[in-house]
């Protein structure tokens, strides 16, 4: 494909300066014209030349060779972002620093799609919060179970 589409426009830029260089005019200009319409038509239908189904099935074996899915990322890279974006939303609402926090994400199984199940945030010890707001908020600003608590003995 990326052939096909450099080809259309080498042959559209070589024409456009055969044009420019042409003298204006009824005859040579109009003729090097018409010379270049003509052939960067033939160069946009050159592929039907060959077949269309050539021509598909060329363009599908350089797809698959140029394409990755990362529609879908994996499982562990999607449970840090979302982690990471917990920590620092936790981090901003409550002014708290975010090495201090602990976010961690446990995926739903046996699905095919990323979905978290829960969510559980630590915060330091001696946090005054209301953690069962601060949880609600959480989990509706992230649409998943979100749990908050506070260390308890330096063990979070």
């Amino acid at each position: 494909m990326a052939n096909y589409l450099f080809s259309i426009v080498v042959a559209s830029v070589f024409v456009a300066v055969l044009c420019a260089a042409a003298p204006d005019g009824e005859g040579i200009g109009k003729f090097v014209a018409f010379a270049g319409a003509l052939t960067v038509a033939l160069v946009a239908l050159s592929p039907l030349a060959g077949g269309i189904d050539t021509w598909i099935g060329g363009m599908q074996t350089e797809w698959k060779a140029q394409l990755q899915d990362t529609s879908v990322p994996d499982e562990e890279q999607s449970a840090k972002y979302l982690a990471y974006n917990i920590a620092v939303t936790t981090s901003e609402i409550y002014s708290l620093q975010m090495q201090d926090l602990s976010v961690s994400v446990y995926p739903a199984k046996d699905t095919k799609v990323f979905t978290p199940e829960t969510v559980h945030v630590t915060l330091p010890a001696g946090t005054q919060l209301d953690f069962a707001e601060a949880s609600q908020t959480l989990s509706d600003l992230f649409s998943c179970t979100v749990s908050v608590k506070a260390k308890e003995g330096g063990i979070p």
